[in-house]
């Protein structure tokens, strides 16, 4: 069961995956300092419900390369990495969609209390 909405946001630019080391990087580091940017003070290793959601180019959804647990483990990194979680463990639900789109990639990222 999800309690209240704690975070909710979205994140505009190119998605990589830790498979794509070359864009990797500066993928990371856009999610690092959009996350880093919101106010985190609802982090109390609570248990959390994650909701991520991609629009992806079209034409790269043809490749093998986004996998979605390929997709989420970057986002996974960078929440903690920023101390937004301290473990995976954390995360009791975990809800990720990929989608097509001919406009400019983004996520969306939820998080809600789990209870």
């Amino acid at each position: 069961m999800n309690g209240d909405t704690l975070l909710d946001t979205s994140i505009q630019g190119h998605i990589s995956t830790n498979s794509n080391k070359e864009v990797i990087n500066k993928w990371r580091n856009d999610v690092q300092r959009s996350l880093g940017s919101l106010d985190l003070s609802f982090v109390h290793k609570q248990k959390i419900s994650v909701e991520i959601k991609f629009w992806i180019s079209s034409y790269r959804l043809r490749t093998k390369r986004n996998d979605l647990d390929n997709l989420a483990k970057p986002i996974l990194d960078c929440m903690k990495q920023i101390g937004m979680i301290v473990d995976d463990a954390e995360i009791f639900h975990l809800d990720v969609t990929k989608f097509p789109t001919t406009g400019e990639e983004e996520i969306r990222l939820v998080v809600k209390e789990w209870n």
